[in-house]
């Protein structure tokens, strides 16, 4: 068995997204300072987003070395309207990164995320 130190991120926006409006779920910047992710030593990101509207909806992993210019590393197709949609970043060679959501064309009426941060590196600890 594989020992784990996650933490339960909560999704604090305020309004459901909008036509291709794009959220960030979470900024390591924001909630760590430049630089400082390294130092919490997180590897992984898993993320399950339900959405009631399924139009082209994404979740990237973006990179920074200045937290103002951000680029995307790894993205994910939220697909199933009404269902949870899985998935996991690998963020541990990133010393500022963020998960941004995109919607798509449609505003969505129904919207939740459940966003984990594992500091276990399950590639060393399989």
């Amino acid at each position: 068995m594989t020992d784990s130190a996650k933490t339960y991120v909560p999704y604090k926006g305020s309004a459901l997204p909008g036509n291709a409006e794009a959220i960030v779920l979470f900024n390591t910047v924001v909630a760590f300072g430049l630089n400082a992710a390294p130092h919490y030593q997180l590897y992984w990101a898993d993320l399950s987003i339900s959405a009631d509207q399924n139009t082209n909806n994404t979740v990237a992993l973006q990179k920074s070395v200045d937290g103002t210019t951000w680029v995307t590393v790894a993205s994910a197709t939220v697909t199933n309207a009404n269902a949870s949609n899985e998935s996991s970043f690998y963020v541990a060679p990133h010393q500022n990164w963020r998960l941004l959501y995109t919607n798509g064309t449609t505003p969505q009426t129904a919207f939740s995320v459940d966003l984990i941060v594992d500091s276990v590196d399950r590639a060393t600890n399989a």
